[in-house]
């Protein structure tokens, strides 16, 4: 028997379909106020034309309409395994339903393709909490700046400290600029040298062209630059009247000099300006060092409700870069050259959700 089954039987009038008409799915999640950016059809194309996974794009009708839609990437290789992810590469997924029925309909249609498959689990990065048969890890947190009315109350909520460290930064010399798909390689050479940095394979540079091809205008990229050399940038992702930083990275020289602090500000004043209602600064783990440069924006600490159906006999899954395992090969990652671990690194990260 598996793990966390859902075993409410299905209502009579509830069909669960793999969905191939865009139009109804993105109609049916334009209605949902739990809606994320992530749950719109744009992101089953950026992943396909990326990376070439399966797509198990669930919606259940009832009447012909549809009344709830999971969106599902399947991902399987020999190192990492094989699962079932909602959604991979981001921070949010997982059941998108207007009724009960409706979802767990849904979740028992994830199981069978589940079975039939072979995989080892499911991933739901539903986010929110939510009433769920399947098991509850919220190891992460979502950072969440609520803006004010006005940049100048934005300014004087924060620390004299950090006010400070976003003043020097400004006397560096620091300049920023915002645009869309035409800086993705500006972007990208700063975002590819951190990711070494940090010992993590980086995404192929087609990861982020074919996202902002998909999402359009809810896309933007801000940079910043030194002596005309980026040095700082933020790939944005909007929707509705919120803002999230899913990837952001800076050069380590520049850092010393408050660039992230300033990249952070501008971005965050920029949201505002544009009549944004809150920034997700974007996951990490509490007490980690991530976790206190972000409080340092006074957000609000969402743990990430992430949940998971497991094959008999399958552990909870870590695939993440904090895992102990991974620690000789984070460190070895690092002493490779750039020009090596761009290379080497796109081929492992399709399979790392």
């Amino acid at each position: 028997m598996h793990k966390n089954p859902v075993n409410a039987p299905p209502s009579s009038d509830l069909e669960v379909e793999i969905c191939s008409d865009r139009a109804s799915w993105d109609d049916f999640v334009h209605t949902q106020e739990r809606a994320s950016s992530y749950h719109q059809w744009a992101w089953k194309t950026a992943i396909e034309a990326s990376f070439g996974h399966a797509a198990h794009y669930l919606a259940a009708l009832r009447n012909n309409r549809v009344e709830g839609v999971l969106p599902l990437i399947e991902m399987k290789s020999r190192l990492f395994g094989h699962f079932l992810v909602s959604l991979p590469f981001v921070n949010y997924g997982g059941v998108l339903a207007s009724s009960e029925d409706a979802g767990v309909a849904l979740l028992q249609r994830a199981e069978e393709i589940a079975r039939t498959s072979g995989v080892e689990h499911i991933e739901l990065r539903q986010g929110v909490p939510r009433a769920h048969p399947w098991q509850d890890a919220a190891a992460k947190v979502a950072m969440v700046v609520l803006l004010p009315a006005n940049e100048e109350e934005l300014w004087s909520g924060l620390s004299s400290r950090l006010r400070n460290k976003i003043r020097h930064a400004r006397k560096e010399g620091f300049e920023s600029r915002w645009g869309g798909s035409e800086l993705i390689e500006d972007f990208y050479r700063v975002f590819a040298a951190n990711m070494r940095n940090l010992g993590t394979p980086v995404y192929p540079r087609a990861w982020f062209e074919n996202v902002a091809r998909a999402v359009g205008p809810e896309g933007r990229i801000l940079f910043l630059t030194s002596a005309g050399r980026p040095v700082a940038a933020t790939f944005l992702v909007t929707f509705r009247d919120r803002v999230e930083l899913p990837w952001i990275a800076s050069t380590p020289a520049a850092r010393g000099d408050y660039s992230t602090v300033l990249l952070y500000w501008e971005a965050l004043a920029w949201a505002l300006r544009n009549g944004y209602r809150s920034v997700d600064l974007g996951r990490c783990s509490p007490g980690s060092g991530t976790h206190r440069f972000k409080q340092q924006w006074k957000p609000e600490e969402r743990p990430l409700h992430w949940y998971y159906w497991l094959a008999e006999g399958r552990p909870l899954p870590h695939l993440r870069p904090d895992n102990p395992k991974y620690r000789l090969a984070i460190s070895v990652w690092k002493r490779l050259p750039l020009a090596v671990a761009n290379r080497l690194g796109p081929r492992i990260v399709r399979f790392i959700p």
